[in-house]
Protein backbone atom coordinates (compact mmCIF):
# COMPACT_ATOMS: atom_id res chain seq x y z
CA UNK A 1 0.00 0.00 0.00
CA UNK A 2 2.97 2.28 0.58
CA UNK A 3 3.83 1.99 -3.12
CA UNK A 4 0.25 2.88 -4.01
CA UNK A 5 0.19 6.09 -1.97
CA UNK A 6 3.59 7.16 -3.33
CA UNK A 7 2.81 6.42 -6.97
CA UNK A 8 1.13 8.31 -9.79
CA UNK A 9 -2.13 6.76 -8.57
CA UNK A 10 -2.26 9.53 -5.98
CA UNK A 11 -3.70 11.81 -8.67
CA UNK A 12 -6.56 9.37 -9.25
CA UNK A 13 -7.11 8.72 -5.55
CA UNK A 14 -7.61 12.41 -4.87
CA UNK A 15 -10.77 12.37 -6.99
CA UNK A 16 -12.34 10.08 -4.35
CA UNK A 17 -11.27 12.18 -1.35
CA UNK A 18 -14.47 14.22 -1.34
CA UNK A 19 -16.61 11.09 -0.90
CA UNK A 20 -14.69 9.92 2.15
CA UNK A 21 -14.23 13.39 3.60
CA UNK A 22 -17.98 14.03 3.38
CA UNK A 23 -19.06 10.61 4.65
CA UNK A 24 -16.75 10.73 7.67
CA UNK A 25 -16.53 14.49 8.17
CA UNK A 26 -17.44 14.41 11.87
CA UNK A 27 -15.38 11.33 12.76
CA UNK A 28 -12.50 12.34 15.00
CA UNK A 29 -9.17 12.39 13.21
CA UNK A 30 -6.03 12.10 15.33
CA UNK A 31 -2.85 12.67 13.35
CA UNK A 32 0.36 10.96 14.48
CA UNK A 33 3.56 12.73 13.41
CA UNK A 34 7.12 12.05 14.58
CA UNK A 35 9.23 14.97 13.42
CA UNK A 36 9.07 18.13 11.34
CA UNK A 37 12.11 18.07 9.04
CA UNK A 38 10.47 20.15 6.28
CA UNK A 39 8.58 23.03 7.93
CA UNK A 40 7.43 24.54 4.63
CA UNK A 41 5.67 21.30 3.71
CA UNK A 42 4.24 20.94 7.22
CA UNK A 43 2.81 24.45 6.99
CA UNK A 44 1.08 23.56 3.73
CA UNK A 45 -0.55 20.61 5.48
CA UNK A 46 -1.75 22.80 8.35
CA UNK A 47 -3.04 25.44 5.93
CA UNK A 48 -4.97 22.76 4.06
CA UNK A 49 -6.62 21.50 7.25
CA UNK A 50 -7.68 25.02 8.16
CA UNK A 51 -9.00 25.77 4.67
CA UNK A 52 -10.92 22.47 4.67
CA UNK A 53 -12.75 23.50 7.83
CA UNK A 54 -11.21 21.12 10.35
CA UNK A 55 -11.47 22.25 13.96
CA UNK A 56 -8.33 21.67 16.01
CA UNK A 57 -9.08 20.41 19.51
CA UNK A 58 -6.98 19.97 22.65
CA UNK A 59 -6.41 16.62 24.30
CA UNK A 60 -8.32 17.94 27.32
CA UNK A 61 -11.33 18.57 25.08
CA UNK A 62 -11.11 14.97 23.96
CA UNK A 63 -10.99 13.81 27.59
CA UNK A 64 -14.06 15.90 28.41
CA UNK A 65 -15.89 14.48 25.40
CA UNK A 66 -15.13 10.86 26.32
CA UNK A 67 -15.66 11.11 30.07
CA UNK A 68 -18.09 14.00 30.49
CA UNK A 69 -19.98 13.90 27.16
CA UNK A 70 -18.97 17.49 26.35
CA UNK A 71 -19.61 17.82 22.59
CA UNK A 72 -16.74 18.22 20.17
CA UNK A 73 -16.92 20.74 17.32
CA UNK A 74 -17.72 19.56 13.81
CA UNK A 75 -14.84 18.03 11.85
CA UNK A 76 -12.63 17.64 14.95
CA UNK A 77 -8.92 16.97 14.55
CA UNK A 78 -6.14 16.44 17.09
CA UNK A 79 -2.47 16.87 16.20
CA UNK A 80 0.01 14.59 18.02
CA UNK A 81 3.76 14.00 17.84
CA UNK A 82 5.46 10.84 19.13
CA UNK A 83 8.89 10.52 20.77
CA UNK A 84 9.89 14.15 21.34
CA UNK A 85 12.15 14.88 18.38
CA UNK A 86 13.77 18.32 18.72
CA UNK A 87 12.53 19.27 15.24
CA UNK A 88 9.03 19.52 16.72
CA UNK A 89 10.30 22.33 18.95
CA UNK A 90 12.50 23.95 16.31
CA UNK A 91 10.27 23.65 13.25
CA UNK A 92 6.80 22.50 14.25
CA UNK A 93 5.95 24.74 17.17
CA UNK A 94 6.56 28.05 15.33
CA UNK A 95 4.01 27.04 12.67
CA UNK A 96 1.43 25.85 15.17
CA UNK A 97 1.94 29.02 17.20
CA UNK A 98 1.56 31.14 14.07
CA UNK A 99 -1.93 29.71 13.54
CA UNK A 100 -2.68 29.52 17.30
CA UNK A 101 -3.28 25.77 17.19
CA UNK A 102 -3.09 23.22 20.03
CA UNK A 103 -1.17 19.96 19.80
CA UNK A 104 0.21 17.05 21.84
CA UNK A 105 3.75 15.77 22.33
CA UNK A 106 4.28 12.24 23.66
CA UNK A 107 7.75 12.12 25.22
CA UNK A 108 10.17 9.36 26.22
CA UNK A 109 10.95 10.51 29.76
CA UNK A 110 14.38 8.87 30.07
CA UNK A 111 15.72 11.08 27.27
CA UNK A 112 14.67 14.46 28.64
CA UNK A 113 17.69 16.50 29.79
CA UNK A 114 20.03 13.89 28.32
CA UNK A 115 22.25 13.45 25.29
CA UNK A 116 21.11 9.87 24.66
CA UNK A 117 19.77 9.03 21.21
CA UNK A 118 16.51 7.26 20.45
CA UNK A 119 17.62 3.63 20.64
CA UNK A 120 16.80 2.90 16.98
CA UNK A 121 18.95 5.87 15.91
CA UNK A 122 21.90 4.19 17.59
CA UNK A 123 21.38 1.16 15.37
CA UNK A 124 20.84 3.26 12.24
CA UNK A 125 23.92 5.43 12.84
CA UNK A 126 26.16 2.45 13.51
CA UNK A 127 25.01 0.49 10.47
CA UNK A 128 25.37 3.52 8.20
CA UNK A 129 28.96 3.93 9.37
CA UNK A 130 29.53 0.28 8.45
CA UNK A 131 28.16 0.91 4.95
CA UNK A 132 24.88 -0.97 5.29
CA UNK A 133 22.15 -0.18 2.78
CA UNK A 134 18.69 1.10 3.76
CA UNK A 135 17.10 -2.34 3.39
CA UNK A 136 19.49 -3.93 5.89
CA UNK A 137 19.06 -1.00 8.28
CA UNK A 138 15.26 -1.21 8.15
CA UNK A 139 15.29 -4.98 8.61
CA UNK A 140 17.67 -4.73 11.59
CA UNK A 141 15.50 -2.15 13.35
CA UNK A 142 12.39 -4.21 12.59
CA UNK A 143 14.08 -7.31 13.97
CA UNK A 144 15.02 -5.47 17.18
CA UNK A 145 11.40 -4.40 17.64
CA UNK A 146 10.30 -8.04 17.43
CA UNK A 147 12.69 -9.25 20.16
CA UNK A 148 11.75 -9.63 23.79
CA UNK A 149 12.66 -6.49 25.69
CA UNK A 150 15.64 -8.15 27.39
CA UNK A 151 16.90 -9.55 24.08
CA UNK A 152 16.60 -6.11 22.51
CA UNK A 153 18.64 -4.51 25.30
CA UNK A 154 21.41 -7.10 24.89
CA UNK A 155 21.33 -6.66 21.11
CA UNK A 156 21.51 -2.88 21.45
CA UNK A 157 24.68 -3.13 23.54
CA UNK A 158 26.49 -4.40 20.44
CA UNK A 159 26.17 -1.01 18.74
CA UNK A 160 28.37 2.03 19.22
CA UNK A 161 27.41 4.72 21.71
CA UNK A 162 25.98 7.88 20.18
CA UNK A 163 25.22 11.35 21.50
CA UNK A 164 22.16 13.23 20.32
CA UNK A 165 20.47 16.48 21.25
CA UNK A 166 17.28 15.91 23.21
CA UNK A 167 14.60 18.14 24.65
CA UNK A 168 15.14 19.60 28.11
CA UNK A 169 12.67 20.20 30.90
CA UNK A 170 12.92 23.89 30.05
CA UNK A 171 11.87 23.01 26.50
CA UNK A 172 8.91 20.98 27.74
CA UNK A 173 7.67 23.84 29.89
CA UNK A 174 8.06 26.22 26.94
CA UNK A 175 6.08 23.87 24.70
CA UNK A 176 3.30 23.67 27.27
CA UNK A 177 3.21 27.45 27.58
CA UNK A 178 2.62 27.50 23.82
CA UNK A 179 -0.38 25.16 23.71
CA UNK A 180 1.45 21.85 23.19
CA UNK A 181 0.42 19.37 25.89
CA UNK A 182 3.28 17.12 27.03
CA UNK A 183 2.14 13.51 27.52
CA UNK A 184 3.35 9.97 28.21
CA UNK A 185 5.17 7.81 25.64
CA UNK A 186 6.88 5.50 28.19
CA UNK A 187 10.22 5.85 29.96
CA UNK A 188 12.56 4.04 27.52
CA UNK A 189 10.35 3.34 24.48
CA UNK A 190 10.27 -0.49 24.62
CA UNK A 191 7.75 -2.49 22.66
CA UNK A 192 5.15 -3.02 25.40
CA UNK A 193 3.95 -6.35 23.98
CA UNK A 194 7.55 -7.62 24.24
CA UNK A 195 7.82 -6.62 27.91
CA UNK A 196 7.06 -8.63 31.01
CA UNK A 197 4.35 -7.30 33.30
CA UNK A 198 7.09 -6.24 35.73
CA UNK A 199 8.83 -4.27 32.97
CA UNK A 200 5.57 -2.53 32.05
CA UNK A 201 4.98 -1.62 35.69
CA UNK A 202 8.52 -0.24 35.90
CA UNK A 203 8.03 1.87 32.75
CA UNK A 204 4.84 3.38 34.17
CA UNK A 205 6.38 3.94 37.60
CA UNK A 206 9.30 5.85 36.12
CA UNK A 207 7.18 7.99 33.82
CA UNK A 208 4.78 8.87 36.65
CA UNK A 209 7.69 9.87 38.88
CA UNK A 210 9.14 12.07 36.14
CA UNK A 211 5.86 13.82 35.41
CA UNK A 212 5.27 14.46 39.10
CA UNK A 213 8.81 15.78 39.55
CA UNK A 214 8.42 18.07 36.56
CA UNK A 215 5.02 19.35 37.62
CA UNK A 216 3.57 18.27 34.25
CA UNK A 217 0.13 16.67 34.26
CA UNK A 218 0.26 14.57 31.07
CA UNK A 219 1.05 11.16 32.60
CA UNK A 220 -2.55 9.93 32.21
CA UNK A 221 -2.50 10.46 28.42
CA UNK A 222 -0.47 7.69 26.80
CA UNK A 223 0.59 6.65 23.28
CA UNK A 224 1.86 3.10 22.70
CA UNK A 225 5.52 3.02 21.56
CA UNK A 226 5.44 1.76 17.99
CA UNK A 227 1.72 1.08 18.50
CA UNK A 228 2.35 -2.39 19.97
CA UNK A 229 -0.47 -3.37 22.32
CA UNK A 230 -2.74 -6.10 23.64
CA UNK A 231 -5.53 -6.47 26.21
CA UNK A 232 -3.16 -7.32 29.07
CA UNK A 233 -1.25 -4.09 28.53
CA UNK A 234 -4.49 -2.15 28.21
CA UNK A 235 -5.58 -3.40 31.62
CA UNK A 236 -2.19 -2.53 33.13
CA UNK A 237 -2.49 1.01 31.81
CA UNK A 238 -5.97 1.38 33.29
CA UNK A 239 -4.74 0.08 36.65
CA UNK A 240 -1.96 2.69 36.59
CA UNK A 241 -4.47 5.52 36.15
CA UNK A 242 -4.07 6.09 32.41
CA UNK A 243 -7.25 7.71 31.03
CA UNK A 244 -6.57 8.12 27.31
CA UNK A 245 -4.58 5.63 25.22
CA UNK A 246 -3.61 6.26 21.61
CA UNK A 247 -2.99 3.58 19.01
CA UNK A 248 -0.89 3.72 15.85
CA UNK A 249 -3.38 1.91 13.63
CA UNK A 250 -3.79 4.36 10.73
CA UNK A 251 -7.54 4.63 11.11
CA UNK A 252 -10.28 7.19 11.59
CA UNK A 253 -12.13 6.95 14.86
CA UNK A 254 -15.62 5.49 14.79
CA UNK A 255 -18.62 7.27 16.25
CA UNK A 256 -18.22 5.45 19.57
CA UNK A 257 -14.66 5.72 20.88
CA UNK A 258 -13.03 3.58 23.55
CA UNK A 259 -10.87 6.01 25.63
CA UNK A 260 -8.22 3.30 25.93
CA UNK A 261 -8.12 2.56 22.18
CA UNK A 262 -8.09 5.86 20.28
CA UNK A 263 -7.19 5.50 16.61
CA UNK A 264 -4.60 7.65 14.89
CA UNK A 265 -3.64 8.28 11.27
CA UNK A 266 0.07 7.98 10.55
CA UNK A 267 1.29 11.06 8.68
CA UNK A 268 4.66 12.55 7.80
CA UNK A 269 5.45 16.25 7.94
CA UNK A 270 7.38 15.96 4.67
CA UNK A 271 4.52 14.33 2.73
CA UNK A 272 3.33 16.29 -0.29
CA UNK A 273 -0.20 17.62 -0.14
CA UNK A 274 -1.78 15.06 -2.48
CA UNK A 275 -0.62 12.15 -0.33
CA UNK A 276 -1.60 14.01 2.85
CA UNK A 277 -5.15 14.61 1.59
CA UNK A 278 -5.64 10.93 0.74
CA UNK A 279 -4.61 9.97 4.28
CA UNK A 280 -6.70 12.64 6.02
CA UNK A 281 -9.85 11.78 4.09
CA UNK A 282 -9.85 8.21 5.36
CA UNK A 283 -9.47 6.78 1.85
CA UNK A 284 -5.99 5.44 2.48
CA UNK A 285 -7.12 3.74 5.70
CA UNK A 286 -9.99 2.14 3.78
CA UNK A 287 -7.67 0.84 1.07
CA UNK A 288 -5.25 -0.55 3.65
CA UNK A 289 -8.15 -2.37 5.29
CA UNK A 290 -9.11 -3.94 1.99
CA UNK A 291 -5.54 -5.06 1.37
CA UNK A 292 -5.37 -6.74 4.80
CA UNK A 293 -8.52 -8.74 4.00
CA UNK A 294 -7.11 -10.07 0.74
Amino acid sequence: MKSLIKSSNIFVLNFFNFIFTSKFKNNLRVLAYHDVKKPAVFEKQISYLLSAGYNFITINQLFEYLYQQTPLPSKPILITFDDGDVSVLDNGLPILTKYKLPSVLFVVTELIDSNKPFWWDRIIHSLKQDGADSNKINQTVKSAKNMSNQERLVFLSEFKELESRQLTLKDLLFLQENNMTVCNHSHTHPMFDKCTETEIESELHHTKSKFQKWGIEGFAYFAYPNGNNNDIIKNKLAEAGIKLVFLFDHALNKEKIDPLSISRIRVNADAELGEFKVKISGLHSFLMGLKQKV
